[in-house]
């Protein structure tokens, strides 16, 4: 059961991550895990649960799903790798980050109302996702 959290719940849930001082038991986590079209799906959640990052896309391999964690995970120190904001339909704030090729390799889980808590969750991502461990779940 994925669980689904308000804008503002995502942003004070990584205020850890960004603030002056970092809670030490903070940790964000990548699940992978088969969906029901039976592809490798990865979804990148904070320490309260939220859900910060998803796949661009499903894979018909788990190491396929993996190496799309690792660019995620490499992001915060590689400049191949580019971070986008843009406005969705809904007016509302959006981030991808998009491989060398233009690929899209993560995408945000939601919409934003302010620009500046798309930036947040990207300086967490950043901050925070070399460190993220990798755990495999079953939906």
């Amino acid at each position: 059961m994925s669980r689904v959290l308000s804008a503002a719940t995502i942003v004070a849930g990584l205020l850890c991550f960004v603030g002056p001082a970092p809670a030490q038991d903070a940790k964000m986590k990548f699940e992978l895990y088969k969906g029901k079209d039976e592809q490798f799906r990865w979804r990148l959640k904070a320490a309260n649960g939220a859900i910060l990052a998803t796949a661009g896309q499903g894979y018909k391999a788990a190491a396929d799903a993996r190496h799309g964690i690792e660019l995620v995970q490499k992001a915060g120190t590689n400049d191949k790798e580019k971070f986008e904001v843009y406005e969705d339909e809904k007016k509302e704030h959006r981030w991808r980050l998009k491989a060398v090729n233009g690929q899209v390799v993560a995408t945000s889980s939601e919409g934003y109302k302010a620009k500046a808590d798309a930036e947040k969750v990207i300086a967490a991502i950043k901050a925070g996702a070399s460190k993220a461990g990798v755990v495999e779940v079953k939906e």
